[in-house]
Parts: structure tokens; sequence; C-alpha cells
């Protein structure tokens, strides 16, 4: 009987009204429980969109990756993963590897972009490649910048119809 009059005292004293932030959060959180169904080709447009913004805010802060305070921000505020992939790292996995011997060899060729590859069943890796540029004019591969986004993260970043 006293915990039911404790817990009508507690019904009673709440007013029921939610604040702006508070409204919003919830909002924002109701959004992401809707069901969107999305083609693979609308799912790598956004990729591209998402990882070409993500990589502006890189090139405006470090586009060799050296302050990792600042890239780890910007990874945070957009729920990616950065990291550089680098030739002489044994650490990459084959697909990065792959990546990174493309580049290498297209460097030499003079033909070299942005390329996004899936990554497993929920991911995709976008990359970006980074060249030091030689007084004679030419071009040598210094690193690639890796970004790896989840699928969820794509999805919520596409505009609502």
């Amino acid at each position: 009987m006293r915990r039911l009059l404790i817990l009508a005292i507690i019904a009673c004293s709440c007013t029921g009204k939610l604040s702006d932030e508070q409204r919003q959060k919830l909002h924002e959180g109701m959004a992401t429980q809707d069901i969107k169904r999305v083609s693979e080709a609308d799912l790598m447009e956004a990729a591209w969109t998402y990882a070409r913004a993500v990589i502006a805010d890189v090139e405006k802060a470090d586009l060799y990756l050296r302050s990792k305070s600042k890239i780890d921000s910007i990874a945070a505020a957009r729920h990616v993963r950065i990291y550089s992939l680098i030739p002489a790292d044994s650490a990459l996995r084959e697909i990065e590897r792959q990546l990174v011997d493309a580049y290498i060899t297209g460097a030499d060729v003079g033909s070299v972009g942005d390329n996004i590859q899936k990554v497993g069943e929920d991911s995709l890796l976008f990359t970006k490649p980074v060249f030091s540029n030689h007084p004679d004019g030419s071009q040598q591969f210094s690193h690639a910048i890796g970004i790896k986004m989840a699928r969820k993260t794509i999805v919520l970043s596409m505009p609502t119809p």
C-alpha cells in the first residue's frame, strides 16, 4: 500500500512535459527506428557523398593524418574510422593491400582516383590517394586516406523522402 502511494505521488508530480532538447532527441531516436528500403545504387551514391564530405573535413584539418587528435575528432563526429594506408604497412588487409598496389601502379601510369569498396557485409571503405609532387612534375604515391563507414551511418545520413 505504501509503495502504491509513493508511486501515485511520483506520477502526479510529473508534469509530462519534455524540453525542446528532449523532444528533439526523442524524434531522432524514432527516426533511426524507421525501416528504409535502400537500393545498392542509392547506398553507393550516398556513401560517395558522405565520404567526400568527410574527406573535405580531413583535408582542412590534416591531409597527412599527423594530428591524431584532429582526425579522431572528425572520425567521432562523423561516426567513421579514418586511417592511413601506407605501402610498407604489414598490417593491411588484403583489400587494402590491393588498393595500395593499384594506387602505386596507377601513379606510374597517371590514372588514379578515389575508390569505394565493400568490406564485409556491413561496411564500406572509401580511399583517396595522396601523392608527393617532385620538381620534375612527376608524382609519387605517398599514402591513401581510408575511411571505413558502417552501412547504418550511410543510411542515416541519407535525406528522408
